[in-house]
């Protein structure tokens, strides 16, 4: 990428290397050393020691066209310079490669064939610019190929040779575009485009504030926002620690949350799901209609697993195939509403769930080790 022999490619293609060998055209090689990496957007740059070295030019990812001719260089399989050709079929595609809660949401798409070893290599338009960096996700070599945005991996590599930390804003949730489930977009009577939030992560900027799961933003500092990406895109561009103020839809009101954006760290904890099978079998009642069993939530059981809250039921049984499986409950949640409806035991819980329209699908609020997120159980679903 640039004539005195930094070099860009995947942080996957170097992660974990003891020795790294940078081979030219002319046959020249050389031992390369790894300038910095970025795991986040699967970028590094690595350097070796030459000057004078041919560059390619590099184009504007930002003016592609879905329907655009492009062409991939690499070496699949391990044969050097293999040139495969398509059009660009998509642009703006995420949830690709998701890592400590991040997921690139530019992902330009190409029915180029990318197979393992074009992994680094440039993707490239009809007259030759780079406008992508080739990258093989999760294997998905099926007529599917993709590319890491030029632009984003020109910003990001002029910080890695700087020397610079990559950080990135954060509010510390997870989202989903409305209308991307169904079951959750018949629950919001009124509203038409935003993103919904799911989880609220434990000790996140967003859980000091006064957002909640299953809240709709629509707007956020004015912006409005009708998808995730977009989202992303929006807090992205702000400076950790700024003020955002998002608008969002509630129970059929618009009201304002503002919110102090955080750093994104690198790991985001996960919940372990260690809860003994408990001494008291639940009944079957509990699992009748959705497949998850519960018990009652003792204070010797949240001091043991370290809960925060200390009100509602815990789920000790999550039925396979079931439609709780299908909403990805799981062991030790914590179910602390229904239906907006607090619940405060067992029996509170099942008077909730008999007076819920399963047909219309069932709400719950839950708390997984500190996090806040939300479950839909629609019959049928």
């Amino acid at each position: 990428m640039r004539r005195d022999g930094y070099i860009f490619t995947n942080f996957h293609v170097v992660e974990g290397a003891d020795k790294i060998d940078v081979k030219l055209r002319d046959g020249r090689s050389f031992p390369a050393r790894v300038v910095g990496t970025d795991e986040k957007t699967d970028i590094a740059v690595i350097k070796i020691d030459a000057n004078d070295l041919p560059m390619v030019q590099l184009g504007d990812s930002d003016a592609v066209r879905v329907g655009q001719f492009a062409f991939a260089i690499g070496a699949p399989f391990k044969l050097d310079y293999t040139f495969t050709y398509g059009v660009i079929s998509g642009k703006g595609r995420s949830k690709l490669l998701q890592t400590g809660g991040y997921s690139i949401s530019d992902y330009l798409q190409t029915d180029a064939s990318i197979n393992p070893g074009n992994s680094g290599g440039p993707l490239c338009d009809i007259d030759g610019k780079v406008v992508g960096m080739n990258t093989l996700i999760n294997g998905m070599n099926r007529g599917l190929g993709f590319a890491i945005p030029i632009n984003m991996a020109k910003e990001i590599g002029a910080e890695l040779i700087a020397g610079h930390k990559i950080t990135r804003p954060w509010l510390g949730i997870r989202i989903e575009t409305l209308g991307d489930d169904p079951a959750i977009r018949d629950l919001f009577k009124g509203a038409d485009k935003g993103v919904v939030v799911r989880t609220i992560e434990a000790d996140a900027p967003a859980s000091k504030s006064d957002l909640r799961p299953f809240d709709l933003i629509t707007h956020v500092d004015g912006a409005p926002i009708e998808s995730d990406s977009q989202l992303q895109h929006e807090i992205l561009k702000k400076k950790i620690g700024q003020n955002v103020q998002l608008t969002i839809w509630r129970k059929g009101r618009t009201i304002k949350v503002p919110i102090k954006t955080g750093e994104l760290p690198n790991e985001i904890a996960r919940a372990s799901n260690t809860l003994p099978v408990p001494s008291a079998q639940p009944t079957q009642e509990d699992a009748g209609k959705f497949g998850l069993q519960v018990q009652e939530l003792s204070k010797d059981v949240a001091d043991r697993l370290h809960l925060r809250v200390q009100q509602g039921v815990i789920v000790t049984d999550v039925e396979d195939n079931s439609i709780a499986a299908a909403q990805d409950i799981q062991r030790e949640d914590i179910i602390t509403e229904v239906d907006g409806k607090p619940v405060t035991n067992v029996q509170t819980f099942r008077e909730a769930l008999n007076k819920a329209d399963p047909k219309r699908g069932v709400l719950l609020y839950l708390d997984r080790k500190g996090s806040k997120t939300f479950a839909v159980l629609k019959a049928g679903s």
